[in-house]
């Protein structure tokens, strides 16, 4: 799966996976009743998606907006002010990872309260951004990147993911899309893997979800 499926192109930028916050109503309504597996499963759930969210941003912080910036310097103000905009997040996001690291050690009704806003004010604030970014980086980025640099930041993006969630982050990738994005994304995906996807990625992602979504 470390190739199987990877950003590829501009509309892999904004790709909205499944909401890490639906944790967050189960945490407020019983942090203190979680058994001591759920707490473990969610908390790696969204240890997850916090640490994809960052390397994410780092990697676009390397590998995309200084491309931007030098190739098309007219529009440097636009992408400098979306690219700031992921300072504000990573504060966002230590605070919502601490949060998460004190509720894992000691789940309680306060303790999921915390993490519940700390990760609402991460939604607040990386909403906005992916829809700054959806409306002015996405436009200069699709004509400005050549397909191998799309494919260096997507094999850069999964490697970063550890092997045994990749099928996972793969299946929460896919999940938003319409059709048309999913059949974008999907056509880069070598096809034996392809042909294998069923196997490889939607059988463990239903089941992952699944847990997920059942509550206690």
């Amino acid at each position: 799966m470390s190739a199987a499926l990877t950003c590829s192109g501009p509309r892999s930028l904004t790709s909205r996976g499944p909401d890490v916050y639906i944790c967050c109503c189960r945490q407020r309504r019983g942090g203190a009743g979680q058994a001591p597996g759920r707490v473990t499963f969610l908390a790696d759930h969204i240890d997850l998606v916090l640490g994809g969210l960052h390397s994410h941003h780092q990697d676009e912080d390397e590998l995309l907006y200084p491309k931007i910036i030098e190739r098309v310097p007219d529009q440097a103000p636009v992408t400098e002010q979306v690219e700031h905009e992921h300072q504000v997040i990573a504060t966002a996001l230590d605070a919502a990872s601490a949060a998460c690291a004190t509720w894992r050690r000691r789940p309680s009704a306060e303790t999921g309260e915390a993490l519940a806003a700390a990760l609402d004010h991460l939604n607040e604030v990386v909403q906005p951004h992916l829809d700054d970014e959806e409306q002015k980086v996405v436009p200069l980025a699709a004509v400005t990147l050549t397909q191998r640099e799309w494919d260096a930041m997507g094999k850069r993006g999964m490697s970063s993911v550890p092997r045994n969630k990749r099928a996972i982050a793969a299946g929460m990738m896919l999940e938003p899309l319409d059709a048309a994005d999913r059949a974008y994304m999907m056509k880069h995906v070598p096809a034996p893997v392809r042909m294998l996807f069923p196997f490889l990625v939607e059988r463990p992602w239903k089941k992952y979800a699944a847990t997920l979504r059942a509550g206690t």
